[in-house]
């Protein structure tokens, strides 16, 4: 039982850092957003996408989590493409 809750306090300490870095992400998309409204430029870029999906992916040396890992990326970049689009087009 004790290798259980070491387990769940590990998890609820880097899911603390995790909500942090996720505000300081989106505040970032915000900068984002207001940058690709100055410049006319759309929400989706593909190219970027994958070209940040590819450096990422790079930084798991573990196989086992890689395809994991671009899948939360996935998600955190669809949220992150939301609120921009919210952003932008109301």
């Amino acid at each position: 039982m004790e290798k259980l809750e070491n387990a769940r306090k590990t998890i609820n300490e880097v899911d603390k850092k995790m909500a942090e870095l996720f505000c300081r992400r989106m505040e970032a998309v915000k900068e984002v957003a207001a940058a690709k409204r100055e410049l006319g430029l759309p929400v989706l870029s593909e190219q970027r996408e994958a070209e940040v999906l590819e450096r990422n992916k790079k930084l798991i040396e573990n196989e086992e989590f890689a395809s994991y890992y671009v899948n939360f990326l996935k998600g955190t970049m669809d949220l992150s493409k939301r609120y921009q689009h919210r952003l932008l087009y109301g």
